[in-house]
């Protein structure tokens, strides 16, 4: 079983993963001006904003201290390029949660994590859709 300080750990790392996603989600927000990709990043955001706050409290409750950092965002100039960074950091997420999923003992925080691993499912899919709407032959072929 997993040390309480490593649960820390675990979820400073999702901490970590959710403020970069809203970051980067919302410096492309502001470039791009295709819908329905506008109403699609806007509820993204709204869903990495209560992740943020659901880890933060969920740390906090646990006994832990939050991280305050995040990492670094990919801001490329072009829509297809921005939405295949878009579902690779989604995927990194849902790797993430899935990779310490069975280390979480802590029944809250497991349910926390389970319930935002299925939405960051959900963020990757609708980001695979977008590349699919919108992308060129090329970048679908890396999706997999």
């Amino acid at each position: 079983m997993a040390s309480r300080r490593h649960l820390y750990d675990i979820f400073n790392q999702f901490l970590r993963l959710a403020r970069t996603a809203k970051l980067q989600y919302e410096q492309h927000l502001t470039d791009i001006d295709h819908e329905p990709a506008q109403s699609i990043l806007a509820n993204i955001i709204n869903e990495e904003n209560q992740h943020i706050q659901w880890l933060v409290t969920g740390i906090e409750d646990a006994g832990g201290i939050p991280a305050a950092d995040h990492y670094d965002t990919v801001n490329p100039e072009v829509f297809e390029h921005m939405m295949r960074a878009n579902y690779d950091l989604e995927s990194q997420i849902v790797s993430e949660y899935e990779l310490h999923l069975e280390e979480i003992w802590d029944p809250q925080l497991r349910a926390l994590a389970e319930v935002i691993l299925k939405q960051a499912r959900s963020h990757k899919e609708e980001f695979r859709g977008l590349l699919e709407d919108f992308g060129t032959d090329e970048l679908m072929d890396e999706t997999g």
